[in-house]
């Protein structure tokens, strides 16, 4: 889910902006931006319907959790904007890292998870198979009543102690 990925980014946007008071907004934005960007891939993300043609074309190859669930995949995105700021291009990758490593221990079913199922090809193209384990249902009970919202407060406390 979307905003469970968000809040992830979240966490990681807050302990680097820390680090990097004065590109607080710009890391925030990457690590916020990354936690949701290997969701590309599918249409039906958040990302996914706002981009839907570039998004419908990226499942149509790949299916969903395929190369853009990889570490290829992080290391492309955050190249260009190391040439510009490296703070942020690490912002990005850790919010990349977030997303992989949530649909690393979750599983869904419907359209987009029949293609490539649970887990994620962190060594792709190198190698298909995926790393992960079937923990956590989507969308499920435990993301939802769990997860998110220890996550959400975690990173709004961790936030708060920024100020």
């Amino acid at each position: 889910m979307g905003r469970t990925h968000l809040a992830f980014g979240a966490v990681a946007g807050v302990h680097l902006a820390g680090t990097t008071p004065a590109l607080g907004l710009p890391i925030m934005a990457a690590a916020l931006l990354g936690s949701i960007l290997p969701d590309l891939d599918t249409p039906y993300s958040k990302l996914g319907r706002r981009f839907w043609p570039v998004s419908k074309l990226v499942f149509a190859v790949f299916g969903h959790r395929g190369g853009t669930h990889s570490l290829l995949f992080a290391a492309l995105a955050m190249a260009p904007v190391w040439m510009v700021s490296p703070p942020v291009a690490v912002a990005l990758g850790a919010g990349i890292a977030t997303h992989l490593a949530a649909d690393a221990i979750s599983f869904g079913q419907g359209p987009r998870f029949k293609i490539r199922g649970a887990g994620v090809p962190l060594f792709w193209p190198l190698r298909d198979g995926k790393a992960g384990v079937r923990l956590v249902k989507v969308n499920g009970p435990l993301e939802n009543l769990v997860i998110l919202p220890w996550t959400m407060l975690y990173a709004a406390q961790s936030g708060w102690n920024l100020i």
